[in-house]
């Protein structure tokens, strides 16, 4: 009988033991799922903030070639606003020969440099 007392005790302690295991589990269960679900969120948002940086990297990138072709084109601009006021300008007095040659120095400067 005292045999049995002593099982009983240790299937006892071992229930209580259980139990208080499955509690303790439960009960870390729930107190890390916040947490789970909040890493989960910031690895979506750092996925996302990712993209958006990637974007406007390429959005940075076509900018810089936009600009450098509006600089260039002013540039071009220029030179034959150049070479129209140094065109009339020797139509209108005969002189500034050597604007015109300065003018066509320029231009072929200017033409030679956008084929290489």
């Amino acid at each position: 009988m005292e045999q049995l007392t002593q099982f009983l005790v240790i299937c006892n302690a071992i229930t209580v033991i259980g139990g208080a295991v499955a509690v303790i589990s439960t009960w870390k269960k729930h107190m890390d799922s916040p947490r789970k679900q909040q890493d989960k969120k910031i690895e979506n948002i750092e996925g996302r903030i990712g993209n958006i940086e990637e974007s406007i990297s390429d959005i940075n990138k076509k900018l810089d070639s936009d600009y450098k072709s509006i600089r260039n084109t002013r540039e071009d601009m220029n030179l034959l606003m150049r070479s129209m006021f140094n065109l009339i300008e020797n139509k209108i007095t005969g002189n500034n020969i050597e604007g015109l040659k300065k003018t066509r120095e320029e231009l072929v400067n200017a033409m030679t440099d956008k084929k290489a």
